[in-house]
């Protein structure tokens, strides 16, 4: 099974998939999980290109966009071999609905990234980690230009309309991560072991 944390910077993203990662490894699921980016060549120019102020430029986000379709896609295999096996766990710190909510705040059509991105792997399960962009980022170290209020309450709107889709969970990361992760394995849970 293949599941997705997504929610804007400062939620508990990689906190909750390392934290999942560990418990589920614990109780005899092959449990693995991958990172957007990722350390391949192309996921170390993005990690690069993230932290630079002009990333937040039109055209340099559309070359993002380009990059992180093509970073994607070095992965795919590896998820679709987890997908396809009901008795394995893939968890996944991002995917392709990142660009979906942080680059269509550009000149970037939602329409455009689903397109560059329509040989990426859809998750079985995408958990939206939601929480105030005031309070997320306080949680936040500053390393990226995208890390401010007015670009994360824009990100965060776009998050929620990904709870049109079936798949989607929202789970509020207000509370203390001992209940986040308890709610998050609850779904995951239901998914894994009610098929």
């Amino acid at each position: 099974m293949y599941v997705v944390i997504e929610g804007i910077d400062g939620v508990g993203k990689s906190t909750h998939t390392n934290l999942l990662e560990k418990h589920y490894n614990s109780i005899g699921i092959d449990t693995k999980r991958i990172v957007e980016p990722t350390d391949s060549s192309v996921g170390q120019l993005l990690r690069q290109e993230l932290k630079n102020d002009d990333s937040v430029k039109d055209n340099n986000q559309q070359i993002l966009a380009l990059l992180f379709a093509a970073d994607r896609l070095t992965q795919k295999e590896e998820i679709l071999k987890y997908k396809h096996n009901p008795n394995n766990l893939l968890l996944s710190d991002r995917s392709f609905y990142s660009s979906v909510c942080y680059q269509n705040n550009y000149s970037i059509t939602p329409k455009w990234l689903y397109q560059i991105n329509q040989h990426t792997p859809r998750p079985d399960l995408l958990i939206l980690l939601d929480l105030n962009e005031n309070i997320a980022i306080k949680r936040c170290n500053g390393d990226e230009v995208f890390e401010n209020i007015r670009f994360l309450r824009k990100t965060r709107q776009n998050y929620l309309k990904l709870l049109r889709y079936k798949n989607t969970v929202k789970i509020s990361a207000y509370s203390n991560v001992n209940q986040v992760q308890r709610q998050i394995r609850e779904v995951i849970d239901n998914r894994l072991f009610n098929r």
